[in-house]
C-alpha cells in the first residue's frame, strides 16, 4: 500500500502531472467555495429590510385605525364606526454618526455594532396624511365636529385632512 502511494506521489511531481494537479486543486477549491456559499446562513438581504419596513408601517397604520375606531365609538351619538388612516411616508431611521476632525476636513462614519449593523440613534414613525371616519352618527353635524376635534387633538392634523361621513344602512 505504501509503495502505491509513493509511486502516485512521485508521479504527481513530474512536470506534466503538475499541471493536472493544479487544475484538480483549482476545481476542488471552486467546489469548496460553492458549497460554503450554499450551506452558509444568509445575511439579511436588502429586500427584506424594505419589506420589514412595509410590514411595520402596515402594523402601525392598523393599530392607529383600531385605536381611533374604539375611541370614536365611545363618543355619544357616533355608533358603529369604521376608520381609515393614510400615511404620508414610511418609518425613518437616523443612524449614529462618528465625526473625526482633521486639520483640513471632517470625516463622518456610521457607528457600527459588533454584528456589522449600524447603531440606530432615532426612529421616526410614519407621518399621518389623512383620516376618514364613517360612522352611524356621521350625518349629525355636532357628532362630526366632535369626532373631527378628537382626531385633530390626537394626531395634530388640520381639519381639512379629516373626513367624517354617515354610514349607509
Amino acid at each position: 500500500m505504501k509503495s502505491r502511494e509513493q509511486s502516485l506521489f512521485a508521479g504527481l511531481l513530474q512536470k506534466q502531472s503538475r499541471t493536472q494537479l493544479a487544475i484538480i486543486l483549482g476545481v476542488a477549491a471552486m467546489l469548496l467555495i460553492l458549497f460554503s456559499e450554499l450551506f452558509s446562513t444568509p445575511a439579511k438581504p436588502a429586500a427584506s429590510a424594505g419589506s420589514s419596513a412595509a410590514v411595520s408601517e402596515t402594523v402601525y397604520r392598523e393599530q392607529l385605525e383600531t385605536q381611533l375606531k374604539e375611541l370614536i365609538e365611545q363618543l355619544d351619538g357616533a355608533g358603529k364606526t369604521v376608520v381609515m388612516v393614510t400615511l404620508e411616508s414610511g418609518e425613518e431611521t437616523i443612524y449614529a454618526v462618528d465625526t473625526q476632525s482633521g486639520q483640513m476636513q471632517n470625516q463622518e462614519t456610521h457607528v457600527l455594532l459588533e454584528d456589522g449593523s449600524a447603531l440606530e440613534e432615532t426612529t421616526y414613525l410614519p407621518a399621518v396624511c389623512g383620516v376618514a371616519v364613517v360612522c352611524d352618527g356621521g350625518g349629525d353635524v355636532r357628532v362630526a365636529a366632535r369626532i373631527t376635534e378628537l382626531v385633530r387633538a390626537l394626531l395634530d392634523l388640520s381639519a381639512n385632512r379629516i373626513c367624517v361621513e354617515q354610514r349607509k344602512g
